[in-house]
């Protein structure tokens, strides 16, 4: 009996003076205990590695994590648990997890605790739901978020200690999911602000959301990266970039995040960086900032900020498809201007010559195209990323519901699967014919053809690609079956104007085009005067040329040199 007294009493003061943060007392007490029970107790050394831990400000977090694997016999990411006989320690591992952003091992270890029903302590197991909600929030499985709410939430409603922040969450997850949420916080701390803002947000109410993010001036908060681990000015700034960015004011939203970066650089200077609980949240905030960029159609700033985001987020098919994008803006946008036009003789002697400059099909600077650049090569290499990415499988019963993780966005469903593979299809049937490789540009277009779901948008311009690779490949008559009048009209009828406009043009100059190598010119001349576009007038010029109409074509280059006064 008092052989339990003399242990116990160490035991307990151990725990008073952890409760009082002065763990160098705690670290004494648990050495007194450990001389009476040996260095073989798992629960000492387990409660020895927290407080050291804790005594570290929470920085030496190598150690700790070797520590909590070591005793609990997992190798670190391991989730195949076998003895359950110590829940404590299984928590601070998921509580590792979490903080190193292996959202779902985290929510692995959680189930399991939860389903063990070995867990006496009470305190214990509402800091294991509640970690549990977070951490499927942070997965953006927001249903699973409110099953385990529904399930295991009682005793935290009548907590006053943790009512609030259940009710948080449980908002978070319900305005998320889509419902009608009548919120009952009030904007008295950052956390209801974020929340208050974001229902604003989704509802479409985007101004009153960035009036809302400004009532955090007005409060008194202690909110920074050693109390909480986050750096509220990088947060707000983050925010108002998103919203302004959904409003289609890509300047002002490159601003704010730019703004997000510079104050998460500056958190991350401090010594308080180091700790576990440091969000950091650069990737998240340099993604952000790439989509920015890439509206404002600086393809260079996108290109390093998504080349960054592809790093940390490589699973990510969205990413690889606007990497994409951001090469071919750069690569192609001076399409027109590659022309150069040169007049030869006088008179009835007179030659014009008009030649496009053609690019080597492959780079022949020796560099690997897997190394990122701004080059159709590696947009190519992109391309083929994303469609790996983008699984070929039976859809599902309900295909609007989560299929694929993306962070750091949410989860794609079987429609948006869909819709990003066919739009990777049609850019990669683009950037193959750049490329100069009309056969393989042409299975990308014909796959995308085949795609039962594709957009009217996705098909026309599918059948205008298929049509050029094949007038590549010497295959005229192929080719004209792809433009088709009525097909191609009924897939533009529902377009915007300024999209049917722009396939109009390309649809008309190709037909030309077959039709010149037909050796009707007549007709080809006709289909180019209905066409309204200086991308045609190269295509006029030679027309004009093969016909001998030397005045016409005078006319014709001094619009060409109108349009376009870099060509000599």
């Amino acid at each position: 009996m008092s052989n339990n007294k003399d242990r116990d009493e160490p035991a307990f003061l151990a725990h008073q003076c952890f409760l009082k943060k002065d763990y160098t007392a705690a670290l004494q007490h648990l050495s007194d205990l450990e001389n009476l029970v040996g260095t073989s107790n798992k629960r000492v050394q387990h409660n020895k590695a927290v407080v050291e831990f804790m005594a570290g400000e929470m920085k030496n977090v190598e150690k700790f994590k070797n520590a909590i694997t070591q005793l609990s016999g997992l190798n670190y990411l391991d989730v195949e648990v076998k003895d359950m006989t110590s829940p404590c320690l299984l928590y601070n591992y998921a509580v590792i997890l979490f903080h190193s952003r292996y959202y779902y091992q985290c929510v692995v270890i959680l189930e399991k605790l939860l389903s063990s029903k070995s867990i006496k302590d009470a305190r214990l197991l509402q800091q294991i739901i509640l970690l549990m909600l977070e951490a499927t929030i942070c997965r953006r499985t927001y249903d699973k978020t409110i099953e385990i709410a529904k399930n295991h939430g009682e005793p935290l409603k009548i907590n006053n200690e943790v009512s609030e922040l259940f009710e948080r969450i449980i908002s978070r997850a319900q305005l998320l999911v889509g419902q009608k949420v009548k919120l009952n916080l009030k904007p008295d701390s950052i956390e209801n602000i974020f929340v208050i803002a974001q229902q604003h947000y989704i509802n479409g109410n985007v101004k009153e959301a960035a009036n809302i993010l400004g009532y955090y001036k007005t409060l008194k908060y202690n909110y920074d990266m050693k109390t909480q681990g986050e750096e509220i000015w990088s947060a707000v700034n983050n925010n108002l970039g998103v919203i302004y960015l959904s409003i289609k004011k890509p300047y002002l939203a490159s601003k704010y995040f730019q703004h997000a970066i510079k104050e998460h650089l500056k958190a991350m200077e401090c010594e308080d960086s180091e700790k576990l609980i440091s969000c950091k949240d650069r990737s998240l905030y340099v993604y952000n900032l790439g989509l920015a960029l890439l509206g404002t159609n600086n393809s260079e700033g996108a290109f390093e900020c998504l080349v960054e985001a592809a790093r940390h987020f490589p699973n990510n098919p969205r990413i690889w498809l606007h990497l994409a994008e951001c090469c071919v803006k750069k690569c192609c946008s001076e399409e027109a201007q590659q022309y150069t036009v040169k007049k030869l003789g006088s008179g009835p002697h007179t030659r014009v010559l008009l030649s496009k400059e053609i690019k080597a099909r492959y780079s022949t600077s020796g560099e690997s195209f897997a190394i990122p650049s701004l080059s159709l090569e590696f947009a190519a290499l992109c391309l083929r990323n994303a469609m790996t990415l983008l699984p070929n499988q039976e859809p599902p019963a309900d295909v609007t519901a989560s299929l694929i993780q993306v962070p750091p966005g949410i989860p794609i469903t079987w429609k948006q699967r869909s819709e990003l593979k066919n739009s990777a299809l049609v850019l990669q049937s683009y950037v193959l014919l750049h490329l100069q490789d009309p056969l393989a540009a042409l299975v990308s277009a014909n796959e995308l053809l085949a795609q039962p779901d594709a957009s009217s948008s996705h098909k026309a311009w599918a059948h205008i690609y298929a049509a050029e690779a094949l007038i590549n490949l010497d295959r005229i008559a192929d080719a004209v079956e792809h433009l088709h009048p009525p097909t191609i009209h009924d897939l533009v009828s529902v377009l915007p104007y300024q999209m049917r406009d722009m396939i109009a043009v390309s649809v008309w100059a190709k037909a030309a085009v077959c039709h010149i190598l037909r050796g009707d010119l007549v007709t080809a001349k006709k289909i180019l005067l209905q066409i309204n576009s200086p991308k045609v007038l190269p295509l006029q010029m030679y027309l004009e040329i093969c016909t001998g109409n030397i005045d016409n074509c005078h006319t014709i280059l001094r619009k060409i040199r109108y349009t376009n006064p870099s060509i000599q």
